[in-house]
């Protein structure tokens, strides 16, 4: 009688090549997506580091150079120390031709903006605020719905806490009324003392709203001198 061999297991624990190297594959791909991934936040963290270091470094610069004016060339950029360098290096006639054309870009740019941009931003404002009010009107809606809801409701839960608790609910009314007059009464003694101790003196009401006219006054007048030099550089060629 014939043996009948026993079939052999030609898969055993091993998984097959073709599954093996789809899962090389697939691992090999996710690791090139996960490397790309930080490589592009780095490099986003990176230029946002280098545009917040020009802004501050350009700031920096332009500081200095008004201070040098103001200070040493009494208003003149010629006779301040940064001005009489490049003057001596004979650049300054460049220097100031590139200031001259550059502050012209920005004027005319500037009043450009101011003819084209409001039609645009006024509507967005204006969103904005009816948002707002709409936003303060739910709040408000939703604060007395739930006062009148509670009101309504609070018998049925006091009684039902009484039963467990005695007198209980009277107690959390008392507490709840003692709270509100602590608040009103503090915030009425803080007006108090404000009204009787701080705004006195230099912070006195009259005095406060002469500081804020001539700071309005200062506003106006620095916009006026403003769009004077704007004006003057938007005609430059």
């Amino acid at each position: 009688m014939a043996q009948v061999k026993p079939k052999s297991n030609k898969q055993g624990g091993k998984p097959a090549p073709a599954a093996k190297k789809s899962v090389q594959e697939k691992s090999s791909a996710q690791q090139k997506k996960n490397k790309q991934k930080t490589a592009a936040e780095k490099k986003r963290c990176g230029c946002c580091k280098w545009t917040l270091g020009s802004i501050f470094i350009i700031a920096l610069i332009a500081g200095a150079l008004y201070y040098d004016t103001e200070v040493n060339g009494k208003g003149v950029f010629e006779k301040s120390a940064t001005g009489k360098v490049l003057k001596n290096a004979g650049v300054l006639p460049h220097v100031q031709k590139s200031w001259y054309t550059v502050m012209s870009a920005g004027a005319r740019g500037y009043k450009w903006a101011e003819v084209n941009v409001p039609p645009y931003t006024e509507p967005v404002i204006k969103t904005t605020g009816d948002l707002w009010k709409l936003a303060r009107n739910a709040a408000c809606n939703v604060y007395q719905s739930g006062k009148g809801y509670f009101g309504a409701k609070w018998p049925v839960v006091a009684k039902f806490i009484d039963q467990y608790v005695p007198n209980l609910s009277s107690k959390i009314e008392a507490f709840a009324a003692g709270t509100s007059d602590l608040a009103v009464s503090s915030y009425e003694k803080s007006a108090a003392l404000i009204k009787e101790k701080v705004l006195v003196g230099r912070f006195s009401p009259e005095n406060i709203n002469q500081a804020l006219n001539q700071t309005r006054n200062a506003a106006l007048e620095y916009y006026n001198q403003f769009h004077k030099k704007v004006d003057a550089y938007a005609k430059l060629k």
